[in-house]
């Protein structure tokens, strides 16, 4: 049992350091993510502009060479009414022409709406080319100060992962569930005697209790904290 203690103390040890490496990173991992998230989104959207640019150019060029080849058609059936011999011939032309100025006046409302269509798209396509070049930027500040703090802690961070591993190795899979409720609760799960109180919550406890706790053949919970309890003796031998 006492080995299981000093496994789950040292585990706390090293779940600390862990942790304070951890802070030093900040939400800068959660940042860079978040504007590589943007980054592509804006990246995205600026692909989708410049296609939707280049599709309302090709329609625009097909409507206005259609109006003109209406246009066209419609001098000519101008011409042939002046030859035809019947009005049934005559209307038909007629008709013609005015299904071509139809379809001519639906061209030119189409390709007044692109034109202020693709005024809006440029004006869309500048705010997003903006935005995209600020984050690329700002992205880059960013992934050089998290490279920089990842470097200068990945030695250290690697070894009290190892350290860690080899301290879970110890332990019974109840003894570890036990530990990873109360450190997802308080933080810390372990907790040594200091001063005849528990150093989690700074509670007394009982003389008695503590001579027990120095036997080290069990496990005991603070009574106030829920920390599990360790002999000073024992905070003493582990260290890192």
């Amino acid at each position: 049992m006492k080995s299981i203690l000093q496994s789950l103390y040292l585990l706390q040890l090293l779940d600390t350091e862990l942790d304070d490496l951890r802070e030093l990173r900040g939400d800068l991992p959660e940042t860079v993510n978040a504007m590589e998230g943007e980054l592509e989104a804006a990246e995205q959207r600026i692909e989708e502009i410049d296609s939707e640019l280049k599709r309302g150019a090709t329609e625009r060029t097909m409507k206005e060479k259609e109006s003109l080849e209406l246009i066209a058609k419609i001098d000519k059936y101008k011409g042939q009414q002046l030859e035809v011999t019947n009005n049934r011939e005559y209307d038909a032309l007629t008709r013609e022409m005015e299904a071509a100025e139809t379809t001519i006046t639906t061209n030119e409302s189409l390709v007044q709406q692109w034109v202020e269509q693709n005024a809006e798209l440029k004006a869309s396509l500048e705010e997003f080319t903006t935005k995209r070049d600020d984050l690329k930027k700002e992205l880059e500040i960013k992934r050089e100060e998290l490279k920089e703090i990842l470097e200068a802690t990945r030695e250290e961070e690697v070894n009290f992962e190892k350290r860690r591993e080899d301290a879970l190795g110890e332990l019974l899979e109840r003894d570890l569930e036990l530990y990873t409720r109360i450190r997802g609760a308080k933080g810390k799960a372990v907790a040594p005697i200091r001063r005849e109180s528990c150093s989690g919550c700074y509670n007394v406890v009982p003389p008695q209790l503590i001579l027990e706790i120095k036997k080290s053949d069990r496990l005991f919970i603070c009574e106030h904290c829920g920390r599990i309890l360790v002999s000073e003796e024992i905070a003493q031998e582990m260290k890192l």
